[in-house]
């Protein structure tokens, strides 16, 4: 599951890794590439899709996921 900005610039993803975390995919002009792990047990990607819809569409994409999760009590740490 994936969205990107309206001008193309930003791309959020959800996937699930093969241990089976949940992880955040962000890349900016593909330059700029940041993976995240959802910190917060039971959380499904489906959840975390929707907050990604929501940011994506926001001028400050990533704290607008950031700040949407959050408000659900889920974290994310830079993935390792």
């Amino acid at each position: 599951m994936f969205a990107y900005s309206d001008d193309g610039q930003h791309f959020l993803g959800c996937r699930v890794n093969t241990f089976g975390k949940v992880q955040v995919v962000y890349d900016y002009e593909g330059a700029k590439h940041k993976v995240y792990d959802v910190e917060t047990p039971n959380v499904t990607s489906s959840v975390v899709f929707d907050a990604i819809k929501d940011a994506v569409k926001q001028r400050r994409v990533m704290p607008a996921v950031f700040a949407a999760l959050s408000s659900q009590n889920i974290h994310l740490r830079e993935s390792a």
